[in-house]
């Protein structure tokens, strides 16, 4: 199903992925289970033989979201849930729903509530990440998605399964950061578009066979450098709808690093399968980069962009600002000022995920590129 694409398919695949999923579970008889992002130990799900898929939201209209949540919740949440209730919800067999912030907890609550014959379990990841109970907070939240899931399915988790996922997905994260570094030196060869394409597909299809496609997309490519590209680095928690990186791609925008979730930090941290599996599985998550609604250091956000920005000799930083989301709204102010005073060009991009016309959004990155060209802004 997934073992023999080029880009172009992962492209396509990567716009609408729900066929091919609704085919692979009709071919394979496997249960499907759809998380929202961040921080969900996918190991473990797919290590019950089950097929993780990570909902990045929808892009059709919102029909029944707007009952549920309102109109200022984030916009990533509404088209998450949308998703579920009116496009997609009959193709998973549950949900594992992580809660990060105070949207996602009652998100959670409204989830369960709508799909009472399904399995739904929230993931309750800790939103201080300095304090001394945090690690035990995340390893007893993985024990107990263990223990949720497998009183779901009536059967076990032996370590030697969990320890051949880990492996399976450390194999994708490994074969994507090769992805990345030929990008980031040979932009004329992979474009924004398509390797962030390739990054979102391997949180929603199986590895085991979208790992082959990666690896003969490696092996194919062709070195371009290119000419004329501004190297950016790319801030935030996601990057949707995916014609932004047809933006980038139109302007020669070379993203040379990130702090996405849905980019680099999903890439950081893979667990070595050996030892005890559950801490390992714990270590990983205080290994991995900011995100915006988990705080140790205040300082850490602007701290990360600023050696990422130094370390790749980037131009510019490029943050992607989801529209209502209340915990980039609070982070962000602080982190502008404190770009400002480093002199750091920052360009901040506001998205919606029901977004029909991003004319504004190609106007103001025009702008501000030119701007950067031509000297100071």
């Amino acid at each position: 199903m997934w073992e023999s694409l080029n880009l172009k398919d992962v492209v396509a695949l990567a716009r609408d992925p729900y066929p091919s999923i609704r085919q692979w579970a009709r071919d394979t008889g496997k249960k499907v289970v759809g998380s929202t992002i961040a921080d969900v130990p996918e190991e473990v799900i797919y290590a019950f033989d089950l097929l993780p898929v990570t909902i990045f939201g929808t892009h059709k209209p919102l029909k029944k979201a707007p009952s549920h949540l309102p109109d200022n919740a984030c916009s990533l949440a509404r088209s998450n849930l949308e998703l579920a209730l009116s496009y997609e919800g009959d193709l998973f067999s549950g949900f594992v729903l992580p809660q990060v912030c105070d949207t996602t907890q009652h998100l959670s609550d409204i989830w369960r509530i709508n799909f009472p014959d399904k399995f739904v379990a929230s993931f309750l990841a800790p939103r201080q990440a300095d304090r001394p109970s945090a690690r035990y907070w995340v390893k007893e939240e993985i024990e107990r998605l263990i223990d949720s899931l497998g009183g779901w399915l009536g059967k076990k988790l032996d370590d030697g399964t969990l320890a051949a996922s880990i492996a399976l997905h450390n194999e994708n994260k490994a074969i994507l950061k090769e992805l990345y570094e030929i990008k980031r030196n040979f932009p004329g060869t992979i474009t924004n578009k398509q390797f962030f394409a390739m990054l979102k597909v391997s949180q929603q299809v199986d590895k085991a066979e979208f790992n082959k496609s990666l690896r003969t997309i490696k092996d194919g490519l062709k070195m371009k450098k290119g000419k004329n590209y501004t190297d950016v680095i790319m801030v935030g928690i996601t990057c949707d709808p995916p014609e932004i990186f047809d933006i980038f791609d139109d302007l020669r925008i070379n993203i040379v690093g990130d702090t996405l979730v849905t980019g680099s930090r999903y890439l950081q941290g893979a667990p070595a399968p050996n030892g005890d599996l559950i801490d390992i599985l714990a270590d990983r998550h205080f290994k991995r980069g900011f995100f915006s609604p988990i705080h140790d250091n205040v300082y850490k956000n602007f701290e990360e962009v600023k050696k990422l920005y130094k370390e790749t000799k980037a131009k510019a930083v490029i943050y992607v600002h989801i529209e209502f989301c209340e915990s980039q709204e609070y982070d962000l102010p602080d982190l502008k000022d404190m770009i400002k005073k480093e002199g750091i060009p920052m360009h901040v991009l506001d998205t919606e995920y029901q977004t029909t016309s991003l004319s504004h959004v190609l106007t103001r990155a025009q702008a501000f590129f030119e701007s950067l060209k031509g000297g100071s802004l």
